[in-house]
C-alpha cells in the first residue's frame, strides 16, 4: 500500500564545476520513482542560475511512495545545447516510513566521483 511521501530539496553544496574551473553552474534537481515507462513519478526543481557555492532551492514535491520504493536524485547542469550531469544518488525509502522522516545531506556520487552533496528533507505524510 502505497502512502504520500513529501520531499524538500533543500540546498546542494560542491557540486562539481561542469563548466571549467571558473564557470558557474545553472543546476536543476531531477527526482524521480519507479520507472517512467511503468507509471513512475518524476518532478523538477527550478534551475538555479550562475552558482558557484552553496544553491539553494527550498522546494517541496510529493510522490505515492512504498517502502521498497527508491528516490532517485539527479543533477543537471542545465546549458544551451544538452545539459550537463552533474551526478546521482539513489535513497532507499524503508528508512523514511521506519522513523517518519529524515533531514540529512546525501553524497551525489560515489568513491572517487563524489560530484556534490544535497541535502533533503523526506517526510511519510
Amino acid at each position: 500500500m502505497s502512502q504520500s511521501v513529501k520531499v524538500d530539496v533543500l540546498r546542494a553544496k560542491d557540486l562539481k564545476r561542469e563548466d571549467g574551473v571558473f564557470g558557474k553552474n545553472d543546476p536543476y534537481v531531477v527526482l524521480s520513482i519507479g520507472h517512467s515507462l511503468l507509471g513512475g513519478q518524476k518532478h523538477k526543481t527550478a534551475t538555479q542560475k550562475n552558482q558557484t557555492g552553496d544553491v539553494v532551492f527550498n522546494e517541496s514535491f510529493i510522490f505515492d511512495a512504498k517502502p521498497s520504493d527508491e528516490l532517485k536524485v539527479k543533477v543537471y547542469d542545465e546549458d544551451l545545447g544538452s545539459d550537463d550531469d552533474i551526478g546521482y544518488t539513489k535513497i532507499p525509502l524503508v528508512n523514511v516510513f521506519q522513523s517518519s522522516q529524515i533531514e540529512q545531506w546525501y553524497q551525489i556520487g560515489e568513491g572517487s566521483k563524489v560530484r556534490g552533496q544535497i541535502e533533503l528533507r523526506l517526510t511519510v505524510l
